[in-house]
């Protein structure tokens, strides 16, 4: 089961203020909206199912979506769900790099480090022109 509740800032850029909330109770509707939301069981399902499952309406569904609180929480038990499986996704990339798929070998070597995919890069632009902008930029400054 989830914690009941969690605190979050959020910043509203069209209005410029921030709201800070000490803490967001998702009511009980909501908790459930979000246990099968999270569920892997019901990755495929549509909302209009997910709504059947947790026996609430589409409008709480999207009521739900449009508070900042629930959207946190929803976003910050997903990634968790995501870092809970790295590993095992990790495990399946090496098995198959060492049966012999570049692709998988590639991604492997990359994010340990030891490869990364040269790019030329060509600028059209000459030392004099690269001058003359930084001048301009420091002015307005």
């Amino acid at each position: 089961m989830m914690e009941d509740s969690i605190d979050i800032t959020v910043v509203d850029n069209s209005k410029n203020n921030v709201q800070i909330l000490t803490e967001y109770m998702p009511t009980e509707k909501e908790k459930l909206l979000l246990e099968i939301l999270l569920s892997p069981d019901n990755r495929m399902k549509s909302v209009t199912d997910m709504c059947k499952i947790a026996n609430c309406t589409r409008t709480t569904y999207y009521e739900a979506f449009s508070k900042p609180g629930f959207k946190t929480i929803y976003e910050t038990k997903s990634k968790e769900l995501v870092k809970h499986a790295i590993g095992p996704v990790i495990n399946a990339f090496i098995k198959e790099a060492v049966r012999g798929s570049f692709p998988h070998g590639k991604v492997i070597l990359e994010m340990a480090g030891i490869y990364s995919e040269k790019q030329d890069v060509q600028l059209n632009v000459t030392f004099e022109q690269l001058l003359k902008k930084a001048l301009e930029d420091d002015k307005d400054a």
